[in-house]
């Protein structure tokens, strides 16, 4: 696996150039996350099925792009239980509470949703958070705070007095035809994981975008 300090800053190729086209057609794809407070870079695997663990139940959730996901429970006797027809994205706990991602990017179709779950000891339901208007593809809590990433942006969603809101960080990648698929904080960056390589935006300057990719051996 490849450590932070073999990715060096590189120029963005223009969009349609042999080099950019060379990108995005490759097939190393690179992954992040904090394993013991460390960075930790793999290559990217894409995962059809998701599951979260909750009390002695089992949340799982599916995404097969334009041909659909769902999201379902599985009890301690094997009973499953349907929720909801979606592409699911992410399930998770922030500040107590249960929630999911889902979306669909897929030609015209760019749209998602944050969504709560809520289980009242016996039953789950959900209720929708709030309208993305984008697919997410990857979250991150970092400070208590909930970032989520799109093709195209870096935003967080916030509840004040019970209002769901997004507020955009940064929008329009510069790399965004390199398929961001994955985030993290580490040493006061955001570190995107990507196609071809790593983008990172400053945590305290967001206007400080670079592209990083692996240096040649």
């Amino acid at each position: 696996m490849p450590l932070w300090n073999d990715f060096i800053i590189a120029e963005i190729p223009n969009a349609g150039s042999s080099k950019w086209l060379q990108i995005i057609n490759n097939s190393k794809q690179y992954c992040v996350e904090i394993k013991n407070e460390e960075l930790v870079i793999s290559r990217y695997h894409e995962k059809h099925s998701i599951q979260y663990e909750y009390l002695d139940l089992k949340i799982v959730g599916t995404d097969y792009g334009e041909w659909g996901g769902e999201l379902k429970v599985i009890y301690a006797d094997s009973t499953e239980i349907l929720l909801k027809k979606c592409n699911v994205k992410s399930i998770f706990e922030y500040k107590g509470e249960l929630y999911f991602l889902e979306g669909l990017e897929h030609m015209y179709l760019n749209m998602g949703c944050l969504c709560q779950l809520i289980y009242d000891g016996t039953n789950f339901s959900y209720r929708e958070c709030l309208d993305l208007k984008e697919c997410p593809t990857a979250f991150y809590i970092f400070n208590r705070h909930l970032y989520v990433i799109s093709s195209e942006n870096l935003f967080t969603i916030s509840n004040e007095d019970g209002s769901f809101k997004k507020n955009i960080i940064f929008n329009n990648f510069p790399f965004s035809a390199f398929v961001p698929n994955s985030l993290v904080v580490y040493k006061g960056y955001f570190i995107i994981g990507m196609r071809g390589g790593l983008g990172r935006i400053d945590y305290a300057n967001t206007d400080n975008v670079q592209y990083m990719q692996l240096k040649k051996k």
